[in-house]
Order: structure tokens, then C-alpha cells, then sequence
């Protein structure tokens, strides 16, 4: 089975500058929200349709509704399939969310009410619900390599941007200002990926200490597959996203492969649902990556 991937996986702050040029006005301060949200080092691989989801949902209550980030997502994904950065467009599993939160609770009770000739009674107040913390598998090398990047960008990255912002004050006026503007971009984007990678460090979890049945496939294992429907084999490692590179068959373990795979065992079978259709493969060997 071969994937159409791109030789190396490309950024979401990466494509979002390419696509800057090309970008309708108004949509490039919702792209970089929607980029800051994802994190701007994040790759388009790791982007699913869930995740724009959860995006749109927190735009519900705010002065831009979602229907208007679709516009701009849309275009955006478009751009980035067109140059071949992904393979499959997420946006065309996404759906457009419904109004949700207190605000959009009490505005259907009121027309319910007034429907009924009542007087709405006040919202029932409900604890935010506990979410759960998702472990980032990452192995010890790369945690190593995310420590510096953090300590890089805390004080020399930072230091830049500073220096980019005094600059372009002394310009004057900040409202026509593009200088200004690129550098408080920088400054966003900068200060995403820090809060991004301390977030992922924090839930961390090194690969090389897990605790795991070499013979069942988990994060870290090394696995051998033959495609049923086109008798062939490919072998995949299962990574944490943070590590996922396509084009040496490292896979994030929440991708559809990864997510079919987990816990299976040498000689099993799996059905994992790809941009062709379903596959169904059968796991022919399991190691533990070196």
C-alpha cells in the first residue's frame, strides 16, 4: 500500500503564511486563531475533523460565528490539498456546530416559555464537566529535543520578537503599521507553540518506560502488516503525534491505522477505513522499536 504523503510533514503556521498572499482579508485573523488553537507546529496529518470541531464549538458564543470560520477553514484546506500538503480535505467531514453553552440554553428556554405564555425560570447551573488529561507518548530523545526548543524560544526567541515589536514602534502609527502587525503575528504564533510545548511535557509519558506485552501492539512497536485486498506488506511504527513522520512510516497512534491496531496481536486482523476505502490487514510480525 502506498500513501500520498508529503516528503516531510508540513506545518500548519507554515502553510498559513503560504496561504497569506492568497487569503481573503478577513479570514486570515480567523485562520491564525484557528492555527494558535491547533498549535502552529502542529502538522496537517495530525489535523482531523474532531478537532476543527471542537475549534468551531468554541466560537459559538463569541462575535464571529462559526459558520464564518468554515468559509475560511475551507479555503484554507483547499490550499493546502492543492499543493499536495494533504492527501484527504478534513473539512469535508466537519460539521457546522449548534448553538450549545448557558447563553443558547437560557435563549431556548425564554422562547420556549414565551411560546407557552410563561416566565422563564432561571438556568439550572451544572458543574463543568472533568476532562480528561490524554497522555502524550513521546520517546526520550524527542522529549530532550522539546525541552530545548522551549528554553530556546523562552529566552532567545522571545528576545527577537521584542526587539521586532520596539522596531516597529518606533515606526508610528500602529494601525497602518505592517511591521507592527507581523512581529505581534510572530509574537502570537511564538507564544502558542511555548504554551504548547509546555502542555505536552507536562503530560508526557516516555516511551522507553512503558511497562508494556512486547507481543501486542502499543506505542513504540514496530509493526509488520500485509494488505489482504492487495496482497502486499507494509510496516508501520506507531508514535506518538508528536513524532509522526509519514514518510518514514512513523504513525501517530491516533491515526485510523494506529487506532485499529492497538492491542492487537501477531497473526490478527484489522479493518482500518483509508481515503480508498476500507483495508483489512493482517498483523504478520510485532517488535518493540530500538
Amino acid at each position: 500500500m502506498t500513501a500520498s504523503l508529503p516528503s516531510e510533514p508540513v506545518r500548519l503556521g507554515q502553510v498559513l503564511e503560504d496561504f497569506r498572499p492568497v487569503a481573503p482579508p478577513e479570514a486570515f485573523p480567523r485562520l491564525r486563531r484557528f492555527v494558535t488553537f491547533i498549535g502552529a507546529t502542529s502538522t496537517l496529518e495530525s489535523v482531523q475533523a474532531f478537532k476543527i470541531e471542537e475549534f468551531l464549538k468554541q466560537q459559538v458564543s463569541t462575535s464571529t460565528p462559526p459558520r464564518l470560520y468554515m468559509e475560511a477553514l475551507k479555503a484554507y484546506f483547499a490550499f493546502a490539498q492543492k499543493a499536495g500538503h494533504i492527501g484527504a480535505d478534513p473539512m469535508k467531514n466537519v460539521r457546522l456546530p449548534r448553538a450549545t453553552g448557558i447563553a443558547a440554553t437560557a435563549a431556548r428556554r425564554t422562547a420556549a416559555a414565551a411560546a407557552a405564555g410563561a416566565n422563564p425560570a432561571a438556568p439550572a447551573v451544572t458543574p463543568m464537566a472533568s476532562r480528561t488529561v490524554e497522555v502524550e507518548y513521546i520517546s526520550r530523545a524527542r522529549q530532550q529535543e522539546m525541552i530545548a526548543e522551549l528554553d530556546r524560544l523562552k529566552v532567545d526567541e522571545r528576545q527577537r520578537i521584542s526587539a521586532l515589536l520596539e522596531e516597529a514602534i518606533k515606526d508610528g502609527d500602529l494601525s497602518e503599521n505592517a511591521g507592527y502587525d507581523d512581529a505581534k503575528m510572530r509574537q502570537g504564533l511564538l507564544e502558542a507553540r511555548i504554551r504548547e510545548l509546555e502542555d505536552k511535557l507536562r503530560r508526557a509519558a516516555l516511551i522507553e518506560d512503558q511497562d508494556v506485552d512486547v507481543a501486542t501492539v502499543g506505542v513504540g512497536s514496530r509493526v509488520t502488516l500485509r494488505d489482504l485486498q492487495d496482497d502486499e506488506d507494509v510496516e508501520y511504527t506507531l508514535v506518538g503525534p508528536e513524532e509522526t513522520d509519514p514518510a518514514r512510516f512513523r504513525i501517530s497512534h491516533r491515526s485510523p491505522v494506529g487506532k485499529a491496531l492497538l492491542g492487537k496481536r501477531q497473526g490478527e486482523e484489522a479493518d482500518v477505513t483509508t481515503p480508498g476505502g476500507i483495508h483489512r490487514f493482517r498483523i504478520v510480525l510485532v517488535e518493540r522499536d530500538a
